[in-house]
């Protein structure tokens, strides 16, 4: 009688091994906070005005780089691709991130992401060394369905102003 319980609870504690050494490689695979971008968001905009849209996003792992293309409402935005460059001393995922539209128009200089535990933040610049204007879109997540956005601007790269706001929700 006893018998029966041994083998299932070894079997438990094989399987419990398992998928701990399975969660623990997924802490060190840097494409797994990636995946949780695939699939439908609804997206609402706070600020500059009240929006709501429907954002898909179609990812995959292509070997080294991961993609996305991003859809909002239907019409094809970019395709985000997205190359992981190690991590900082606090542990931080760091990536190298590459937007390409549709038009085919030059893709630009490559922009940056830093995965912080919930926060990632991405940063890039636009203009001329003259007149550079630095970007950051930062997004908090709050589990792996919801993300609170904001996207801000600066002159200087210290006082940064929000230019646009809002909320994701993943569609299940």
């Amino acid at each position: 009688m006893k018998r029966p319980f041994i083998l299932a609870a070894g079997f438990c504690l094989v399987t419990l091994i398992f998928l701990a050494r399975m969660a623990a490689g997924l802490d060190n695979d840097p494409y797994a906070p990636l995946k949780l971008y695939d699939g439908a968001w609804e997206v609402k905009l706070t600020a500059p005005e009240p929006k709501t849209d429907r954002l898909e996003n179609h990812c995959a792992q292509t070997g080294l780089f991961f993609a996305c293309e991003q859809k909002l409402n239907g019409k094809t935005g970019a395709l985000i691709v997205f190359l992981p460059t190690g991590k900082a001393a606090n542990g931080a995922q760091q990536y190298r991130t590459q937007a390409l539209i549709p038009d085919a128009s030059p893709a630009g200089e490559w922009g940056h992401l830093v995965i912080d535990g919930d926060t990632w933040t991405y940063t890039w610049e636009s203009g001329d060394p003259k007149s550079l204007v630095h970007w950051r879109n930062v997004n908090h997540f709050s589990g792996k369905d919801k993300v609170h956005f904001e996207l801000q601007k600066s002159e200087d790269g210290t006082i940064w102003k929000t230019q646009m706001a809002g909320d994701e929700e993943h569609q299940h």
